[in-house]
């Protein structure tokens, strides 16, 4: 059994402390199968202001080139604020306490791997960037936030079906399991929310308390009491009163399936992964319907487009819109539910075929080891739920505008070569 325990104190005490039982050699009476077995469990506190650079609590001011006269007359150069962010001079770091337990067993000589772990995160004082009023001279500023909790499950499964002196095959799973929870913000109410980001056409990116973090707002088709979606005397979709929640644009499952094939010399091995449970708002997909570019603007161009709902006195609508009308009110109302989407994904995301070289060389050459990869990444997308882009696509350089997806270049699948030489 192992305890270790740390704790630093510069301004804030972060402690930490672990503990691990090796049951496979504390008992001497269990199964030949059982290799290797180990207990563990963690708490640890730690604190970040890495995403904040330098000097960001104080405002510093540029001169202008242009001079303007003072009372006097006599022209002099006039000072501004520099940036678009306003300082916050009582910001302070990121707090995080993590709890984590865990399992790990190996099986049949080491060729059977199974580590399970489960975890809470609390974390207090987020520094989130929040929008403030233009007349202030500034676009955002930063803040500390309030606390959100984290609670998941990870979970890694190796095994070795074959294995012999020429032949060899391993397969890895790794999978996660996330849920982010806002627990305050300036104040624990339900419900209470700040915006994080806004889409370049419409929708935006909340932190609401008592909801997943990450929240997709926008405008909604309106639906009477029992669900039906309500249409103008015109036919063209009618938009809700609010802005309502399209879910978290935060994924809740992450994890890759890799497999390794081992034949003499050569070895081929490929990497799927995957992301699930996320939502996104998609600036192409919004471009591609407003212009009618989308295949779902295609039914009724010539007929005209009759939703399948009621009008606004709760009658069966029948009236036939234009499609252009019809479609456009993804710009003209800023109704954005038809280019919300699920952003899941399933990815080839890499295949390697490597041979080793180094049979082939002389005794007494200098190069003591050779070895060739042919690599290639981002091969392919093997599913997905929203149409004409990849889902890893982002188009903004910012992080906090996860989910917003804007139009930008198309990813790129990568191949290349490594040649791996030991002297």
């Amino acid at each position: 059994m192992v305890l270790d325990a740390f704790c630093r104190k510069p301004e804030h005490s972060l402690p930490s402390v672990s503990a691990s039982f090796v049951f496979s050699d504390a008992f001497d009476e269990l199964p030949d199968w059982l290799s290797f077995g180990k207990l563990r469990a963690a708490y640890a506190e730690v604190g970040s202001d890495t995403d904040v650079g330098p000097y960001s609590d104080v405002l510093f001011y540029g001169i202008n080139a242009n001079l303007f006269a003072n009372p006097n007359g006599a022209l002099q150069p006039v000072g501004n604020a520099l940036g678009n962010t306003l300082p916050n001079p009582n910001l302070r770091p990121m707090r995080t306490g993590e709890a984590e337990i865990g399992l790990e067993v190996r099986l049949f000589n080491n060729r059977f791997t199974l580590d399970l772990a489960g975890y809470r995160k609390l974390t207090s004082d987020q520094i989130v960037s929040a929008q403030v009023s233009d007349a202030s001279g500034f676009v955002n500023t930063l803040i500390n936030s309030g606390e959100s909790v984290s609670r998941g499950v990870e979970g890694l499964l190796q095994f070795t079906p074959i294995e012999s002196e020429r032949f060899a095959w391993t397969a890895t799973l790794n999978a996660s399991y996330n849920r982010t929870e806002v627990l305050s913000l300036l104040t624990d109410e339900a419900g209470a929310s700040i915006t994080v980001g806004s889409h370049a056409f419409n929708g935006e990116l909340r932190q609401v308390v008592g909801e997943e973090i990450a929240q997709l707002y926008g405008f909604g088709f309106r639906r009477d009491e029992q669900g039906r979606q309500v249409f103008n005397a015109n036919g063209i979709p009618l938009r809700t009163d609010e802005l309502i929640s399209f879910g978290s644009a935060l994924p809740r499952w992450f994890g890759g399936i890799n497999n390794q094939v081992q034949i003499g010399d050569f070895s081929l091995s490929f990497l799927i992964d995957f992301k699930l449970g996320n939502r996104i708002i998609s600036g192409t997909n919004f471009n591609a319907v407003r212009h009618g570019l989308h295949t779902m603007t295609v039914p009724g161009r010539e007929t005209g487009v009759v939703g399948e709902g009621v009008d606004e006195l709760g009658e069966l609508n029948e009236a036939a819109a234009p499609a252009q009308a019809y479609w456009e009110v993804v710009r003209t109302q800023a109704l954005v539910e038809p280019i919300v989407y699920n952003a899941g994904f399933w990815k080839l995301r890499q295949i390697t075929a490597s041979y080793d070289l180094t049979r082939f060389l002389p005794d007494k050459f200098p190069v003591r080891g050779l070895r060739l990869d042919l690599i290639a990444n981002n091969v392919l997308i093997l599913k997905k739920w929203v149409p004409n882009i990849d889902p890893d696509s982002f188009g903004y350089a910012s992080d906090n505008l996860l989910g917003l997806e804007s139009t930008g270049l198309p990813t790129t699948r990568g191949l290349g070569f490594n040649l791996n030489v030991k002297l």
